[in-house]
């Protein structure tokens, strides 16, 4: 293309048709000109409007300023300028451009013109926004998940290690109650005989005192790991708030003030009224002994709904309704290291005769076997909130069963069917009875429990039986002994743990049961009051 005038239409045609928006502007004025279509299309100007004018005609002064000054720069330095992002105000927005300014020199070596080139890097731009929006979204999300995992990964090794503490406490008060049953049975029974002067028996009494503490503990242990065999009732909470009212008053004291506040919904739970009570004694008794110079001790109960994550990764409990119940104090406080341990047992932050650390980890194990939780907040010097969460039922209110305590020394002339495999324990168990005037056939296996029961030809009017036993366990031994003696009554006693019960299905059978250890009275009475329940009662029977 040798005739100037076809180079020429060949560059015009590639300026016009490129996607790029060109424009020239005379070096003296930085007046416009020449623009291609693509920059006609970008600023949605025609050439005729562009061409004479200079960026001060279609721009805010500020944006034009920094046109100019660019091309000045350019001019001056007469070198190329690249310019990776600049905004421009369009008809459609704000657009951004990756703009590249030339100057164009004369044959003196002067710049006569300016030429640019913009691409329009909007859609670029605006996906990297949407990119990085993304890329944080997802890193906040990942963050979030990671302190969740982190915060439930520390919850299980507390729950495991809980858990832990809890089978060691169980085992340790199973083996216990047994012991302490023989120590209580014969420190009782050598009291009743020996007389008021004799030498020996304040040092029997301190025995006796000192099994009955040891019993308190393997009680209270047995709670912590949710293996206390629990009377349950369908029971307002409000009510038993209202039942103790006077109690705490008294415990508390004159320099703190109470305040117990019922929400405006009534609920009722399922759980054991004198054991909820224990837990409200210990946790205003803790409230208490951290409000050493007064303060205020609140009780609130009321009904909420708890979703997750708060009822799984905080509370460990199913989504649902509860009741809650919670008693905050204005009190000392307490730091992290503290609240991470404050339901073990025998942790504790009072000096040394002041408590066993057994009242908190008792609440924790009546509150967890109920189906419930126990949540606490605190900071030092900014008081605590204990918060029990008990799970709502939609079943009735059971009023309190009619006592069928024995006046007097509970006696006897009926015949019992002793089953124990503990030699000391069955053999303290067989003397007590007999002195009180039964009949006492007493074996070591079910299997010859079955025997003496087939042979024996008189009435057998209760089998006294442990729970747990080597061969068969008291509640198929009850069953198969009922298929042949339906009058039996049965009371099973046990010094294990509630999951055990709960698998042999004593506790579902709501039927009679003596806890382990017990004194001689714990049994005559029981023994009495389950031979005297009405017929129909007290059977050992079922599936």
């Amino acid at each position: 293309m040798s005739d100037p005038r076809s180079q020429t239409l060949f560059l015009d045609s590639i300026i016009e048709y490129l996607p790029a928006m060109i424009f020239v502007k005379d070096a003296r004025d930085l007046r416009f000109e020449r623009f291609n279509r693509a920059g006609e299309e970008l600023l949605g100007l025609s050439r005729e409007q562009l061409i004479g004018r200079t960026d001060y005609d279609f721009f805010p002064k500020e944006q034009a300023d920094f046109f100019v000054a660019k091309d000045r720069e350019v001019l001056r330095r007469k070198t190329l300028e690249d310019i990776p992002e600049e905004p421009i105000a369009t008809p459609r927005g704000t657009r951004w451009l990756h703009t590249r300014k030339i100057p164009i020199l004369g044959q003196d070596g002067e710049p006569t013109h300016l030429l640019g080139v913009s691409i329009d890097i909007t859609e670029r731009k605006e996906a990297e926004a949407l990119l990085r929006a993304s890329h944080a979204d997802l890193e906040r999300k990942v963050i979030e998940r990671t302190v969740e995992l982190r915060r439930t990964e520390e919850q299980l090794r507390h729950s495991q290690k809980m858990e832990a503490i809890g089978r060691l406490a169980g085992g340790i008060a199973h083996d216990f109650n047994n012991l302490l049953t023989v120590i209580l049975g014969y420190s009782s029974l050598l009291l009743k005989r020996l007389p008021k002067e004799d030498a020996l028996r304040g040092s029997v009494e301190e025995v006796h005192r000192a099994g009955g503490r040891a019993a308190e503990l393997t009680h209270q242990l047995l709670a912590f790991s949710r293996q206390q065999v629990l009377t349950f009732r369908v029971i307002d909470p409000g009510d038993v708030v209202r039942g103790i009212e006077r109690i705490l008053k008294r415990i508390l004291g004159e320099d703190i003030e109470i305040r117990i506040r019922h929400g405006a919904s009534a609920a009722r739970v399922k759980a054991d009224a004198v054991q909820l009570e224990q837990v409200l004694m210990n946790l205003v008794v803790n409230a208490r002994d951290a409000m050493p110079r007064g303060g205020r001790l609140t009780i609130e109960t009321a009904v909420r709904q708890v979703g997750q994550p708060e009822a799984g990764t905080r509370l460990g409990i199913r989504p649902g309704t509860y009741a809650t119940l919670a008693v905050s104090d204005t009190g000392v406080g307490m730091d992290k290291a503290v609240l991470g341990r404050i339901f073990e047992p025998f942790f504790t932050t009072k000096e040394k005769g002041k408590g066993t650390g057994l009242g908190l980890s008792t609440a924790f194990g009546i509150v967890r076997q109920s189906d419930g939780a126990i949540a606490v907040a605190s900071e030092p010097g900014k008081g605590s909130t204990f918060t029990i969460y008990l799970p709502v039922t939609e079943e009735a209110e059971e009023k309190a069963p009619a006592s069928l305590a024995v006046a007097g020394e509970a006696r006897g002339t009926e015949t019992i069917l002793l089953v124990e495999d503990e030699d000391q324990v069955r053999a303290m168990t067989g003397n007590i009875l007999a002195e009180r005037g039964y009949r006492v056939i007493s074996t070591a296996r079910a299997s010859a429990a079955m025997a003496e029961a087939q042979s024996f030809e008189g009435p057998i009017h209760l089998l006294l039986t442990d729970v747990i036993m080597p061969e068969t366990g008291g509640r198929l031994l009850a069953q198969e002994l009922l298929s042949i003696r339906p009058d039996m009554r049965v009371l099973f006693m046990s010094g294990y743990t509630d999951d055990a019960m709960v698998r042999y299905g004593v506790l579902e059978s709501g039927l009679a049961f003596l806890q382990k250890p017990f004194t001689p009275e714990d049994l005559a009475r029981r023994v009495r009051e389950t031979l005297d329940t009405p017929a129909g009662e007290g059977k050992g029977g079922g599936s």
